[in-house]
């Protein structure tokens, strides 16, 4: 499915970062979502951010790691809970969320351009 094209200006709006994830716990009361603490560095320090790969990523896969992240999307509450951006992913034919951490020494907060 190809989507409607967006401004470059829209574009420069996203804040994509590096974040380290560094506490996970599963939401109990759903079937989908985890809670991640995320440490975006000094500008943006600590983020909430749920994620619905409950299914296939245990808490272990994710802590310590990290991915990108849009660091300034609107808050979004789901199951009365508030998420303060979103983690990247890929989904393969039977839409699995593939995560995309990144692999080098790269500091908590960089910004990707």
């Amino acid at each position: 499915m190809i989507k409607d094209t967006v401004s470059f200006s829209d574009f420069q709006k996203l804040d994509l970062r590096i974040g380290k994830v560094i506490e996970v716990e599963d939401i109990e009361a759903s079937t989908s979502l985890i809670r991640m603490k995320v440490d975006f560095g000094s500008d943006y320090n600590i983020h909430t951010i749920l994620a619905g790969v409950k299914k296939w990523y245990k808490p272990k896969d994710l802590k310590g790691k990290k991915f990108i992240f849009i660091a300034n999307l609107e808050p979004k509450k789901m199951m009365g809970e508030e998420s303060q951006g979103m983690m990247l992913a890929c989904c393969d034919a039977l839409d699995k969320p593939i995560l995309l951490p990144v692999k080098s020494k790269i500091k908590e907060g960089t910004v990707i351009r």
